[in-house]
């Protein structure tokens, strides 16, 4: 009788669905703050770009470089109701409404692109520079039909 066993492992390190929401609501109030020209644009541009780096290093620390190509996304989900409002504040309702939707459909392609360099960048240096987790297993193991291991 030949026996298969068969062993899964998970190597990704953490969750990052909480730290992903709260960099998700950091770009929202920056770009908020952008849009309807509350404070500094110099230091709110850099709390964003900041912000996007932390989380760009927090991936890469915990090795899930991948969640650079869904942040954006996500970003966007919960950006797009207060953009919209920003440019209502700042043109006025009917002006403010279409310029919200331009930058939600259009303008988010750039905004959505620059996130997604910034944080792959980042998270990839940061993983090159963690290095390895040590040495690892190998993903299949082999059991002979004498019970020895190839």
């Amino acid at each position: 009788m030949n026996t298969v066993i068969v062993q899964v492992r998970d190597r990704a390190r953490g969750n990052v669905t909480a730290p992903m929401i709260v960099w998700s609501l950091v770009v929202a109030v920056v770009l908020f703050m952008l849009e309807a020209r509350f404070g500094s644009r110099t230091s709110v541009t850099w709390v964003g770009v900041g912000a996007t780096g932390l989380f760009g290093a927090y991936l890469g620390w915990h090795r899930r470089v991948a969640a650079t190509f869904v942040a954006p996304i996500v970003s966007w989900f919960v950006a797009w109701f207060p953009l919209v409002v920003a440019s209502m504040i700042h043109d006025g309702f009917f002006k403010g409404l279409a310029v919200g939707l331009f930058w939600i459909t259009i303008g988010w392609f750039m905004i959505g692109l620059a996130e997604f360099v910034w944080l792959f960048l980042v998270a990839t240096f940061v993983r090159m520079l963690r290095g390895s987790a040590g040495p690892r297993e190998p993903d299949v193991v082999l059991f002979g039909p004498r019970g020895d291991e190839r």
